[in-house]
């Protein structure tokens, strides 16, 4: 009797086990509204780098992320898809060397930002509060990609924020981390003109919010990743300690592009080097 107990109990955990697994890849809502963002990036020798970014915005929570990956996670949940269409697209996504890789969750958990990066060989995700900078309205308008905008201005990661939202469309969720005005942000700038995102396309949802799928994820305090992540950039073959390496992969692409991959994890090297959104 007691056997047949465990043998229950066991199996019931197995069921939760694969609940919470299946919830975790499902989505988290759907997506109203999407918002295409150009985000540029220049470093200390006047080099601009150019990100293209996408805003997924959801009537209670939104997501932020590369827009290559985007494409090769709309090609994957497409039934239709063939698998070169496949292929292709994961292909993009590898050899982009403009790749922002922060996907930013908004109000999931409730109340708080999910944010998922990497420092390789390791996935990371850490969890900060969701409206953690204090805004001060603006009575300045302006334009952006169409839609009339007011001016606010803040403090976030030791940088001082000026962005522009647009009243006319109500959502208070934003591109990366900016969140929690009367309107979609529309434009976000630092104060010393390094770190820009502005919308280019405003439309229709197209693909339902979700968490990442991403394996092996290490989950850590904010400011711990932000300091190592920070660290990292500035050297990222030379900081990855050997011992953490068990395989190494390079792969190269039909047209000779190679991508190198450590313990299954991706090494981006960014041609321009690396300048950090966040200080602290």
């Amino acid at each position: 009797m007691k056997q047949i107990g465990l043998i229950l109990l066991v199996v019931q955990y197995a069921m939760c086990a694969v609940a919470q697994s299946n919830e975790n890849k499902a989505s988290l809502s759907q997506s109203e509204f999407e918002c295409i963002y150009e985000y540029k990036v220049t470093n200390s020798k006047s080099i601009t780098d150019t990100y293209t970014t996408i805003l997924q915005i959801g009537r209670d929570c939104s997501c932020f992320m590369d827009y290559t990956a985007f494409q090769s996670d709309s090609v994957n949940a497409n039934p239709n898809s063939s698998d070169d269409d496949i292929k292709k697209y994961k292909a993009q996504k590898m050899k982009n060397s403009m790749f922002f890789d922060q996907t930013v969750i908004q109000n999931r958990p409730q109340g708080e930002m999910s944010v998922y990066s990497v420092i390789p060989p390791d996935n990371y995700m850490y969890k900060e509060k969701l409206r953690s900078v204090q805004w001060n309205l603006g009575n300045e308008t302006d334009t952006v990609c169409g839609y009339a905008c007011k001016k606010a201005t803040g403090e976030y990661g030791g940088r001082k924020w000026v962005v522009w939202y647009a009243p006319g469309i109500p959502t208070t969720f934003g591109p990366w981390k900016f969140c929690g005005l009367p309107g979609l942000v529309m434009l976000a700038y630092d104060t010393e003109n390094i770190h820009r995102f502005e919308a280019i396309t405003f439309r229709k949802g197209t693909l339902p919010i979700s968490f990442p799928d991403i394996p092996n994820i290490v989950t850590v305090e904010r400011d711990k990743f932000i300091k190592s992540k920070n660290k990292f950039e500035e050297n990222p073959m030379g900081n990855i300690p050997p011992e953490s390496i068990s395989e190494m992969v390079v792969q190269k692409d039909d047209s000779g592009v190679s991508s190198i991959l450590i313990n299954g994890v991706q090494l981006r090297l960014r041609p321009n080097g690396y300048t950090p959104l966040e200080l602290k």
